[in-house]
């Protein structure tokens, strides 16, 4: 049994896509994961630690204060010694990185880290393409090196532009310690075949895998939830990000809500409560507020349609958890997201703007007894296209190809 140690800033956060989750999945191909953390473990020691003293702790969010003051984002922190004196960095056989941009580490520290062990790492967004933001939205700076950055108050917000600066350090560094980076959709290897990346690293796609919900029919949820059985259900989350596309969502329910006061329709809204006031008196408002992701199954499986317009995705993983449940989900162009929910033939899509939203909401909700005919098809293309043993083979495959690559290269050298 070889072992992997998956180092991001979190472990129980976004447990769903640095493999925490899939954690059991693996064992079977002969690799055990473990984790490393910069924030407080929640999980068993037994294969979580915790890195860094109360100290470094401490400095850090100084050192990002003082990151963003000069644009410096890359090279400020010296944080690599809390990961490799943990035993099981000393104990791993293979390091997998996951979110280690996020104000913690710098790329000294990834240096210092990826020395001496392969490497995969996982490009959950497209923060490595750009001189300092997560996602450049409509900017195309990336694919020239970021000069002159236009958009400084893009996160992560700098007050000097070092960007081009930043993006050049960034790949000088990933071309010395040469990982196996991994991206979950065709969407974001197009970006990176767009950016100063191209023909410099080494890629696969590889989507993550999804746990498949088939324990409760609709009828059973929407019974469990309270919800009448003869109402249509649409879901969405209600964060208020300049990602997730919120105001869509809310336009085009307001507009059905002022077209058909009287229809039988359930709204389920996730994370943020209160944002779905001024909707028909008759229309039954779920807010449920945090969901812990195994309470989530049974809102998924009461849903009709899973609302996600988002403006950057370069995965969107509710989207594909709705759908494994028999949700349509509805979407936008221009992210990862219609390829990944197969639209239009399993999920459904739109040009991402309030009318043209607002007309597909209306449109899929006025023949909702049509699309309840799709559901168990919904249900086989997510079980087929993303599950999670199929995502822990592959992913362990790569793993034992990069212990034999990284053997050739020392008996190269």
């Amino acid at each position: 049994m070889r072992t992997v140690l998956n180092i991001s800033k979190h472990a129980a956060i976004g447990r769903r896509f640095n493999n925490l989750d899939a954690r059991p999945g693996f064992l079977s191909y002969g690799w055990d994961a473990k984790f490393a953390c910069w924030t407080p473990r929640m999980e068993s020691e037994e294969y979580v630690q915790q890195a860094g003293s109360s100290m470094t702790r401490n400095l850090t969010p100084w050192l990002s204060w003082l990151g963003r003051t000069t644009g410096n984002l890359n090279g400020l922190y010296r944080n690599a010694e809390a990961f490799t004196g943990l035993e099981f960095y000393r104990a791993a056989d293979l390091l997998h990185f996951h979110i280690v941009h996020e104000e913690y580490l710098s790329i000294r520290d990834w240096i210092e880290i990826a020395a001496d062990k392969p490497l995969v790492w996982t490009w959950h967004d497209p923060y490595m393409l750009s001189g300092h933001c997560i996602y450049s939205m409509d900017c195309h700076g990336f694919e020239a090196g970021c000069v002159r950055c236009p958009n400084l108050h893009y996160h992560f917000p700098i007050k000097r532009d070092r960007s081009a600066r930043n993006l050049e350090e960034k790949l000088r560094v990933v071309k010395r310690i040469d990982p196996m980076v991994i991206v979950a959709s065709e969407y974001m290897c197009d970006l990176v075949s767009r950016s100063v990346y191209e023909n410099s690293i080494r890629i696969r796609v590889l989507p993550f895998g999804v746990p498949m919900v088939m324990g409760l029919a609709q009828a059973q949820a929407k019974e469990a939830l309270g919800i009448p059985p003869q109402n249509i259900v649409v879901g969405f989350r209600a964060v208020y990000s300049e990602y997730k596309g919120l105001p869509l969502v809310l336009a085009a329910l307001r507009r059905l809500s002022a077209r058909y006061p009287g229809l039988p329709l359930t709204v389920i809204a996730f994370q943020e409560k209160g944002c779905c006031t001024g909707l028909s008196s008759r229309y039954q408002i779920i807010d449920t507020g945090w969901i812990m992701d195994a309470d989530i199954e049974k809102y998924y499986s009461a849903m009709d349609y899973f609302l996600m317009p988002s403006k950057a995705e370069a995965f969107g993983l509710m989207a594909i958890e709705a759908m494994a449940a028999g949700a349509t989900p509805i979407v936008t162009v221009g992210t990862a997201l219609p390829d990944l929910v197969g639209a239009p033939l399993y999920g459904l899509l739109s040009e991402h703007s309030d009318e043209a939203f607002a007309e597909a909401i209306e449109s899929a909700v006025l023949r909702a007894g049509l699309n309840a005919r799709g559901r168990a098809a919904r249900q086989r293309f997510a079980q087929e296209r993303y599950s999670m043993d199929t995502y822990c083979r592959q992913l362990s495959e790569i793993y034992n190809e990069e212990i034999e690559y990284s053997h050739s290269r020392r008996r190269a050298s």
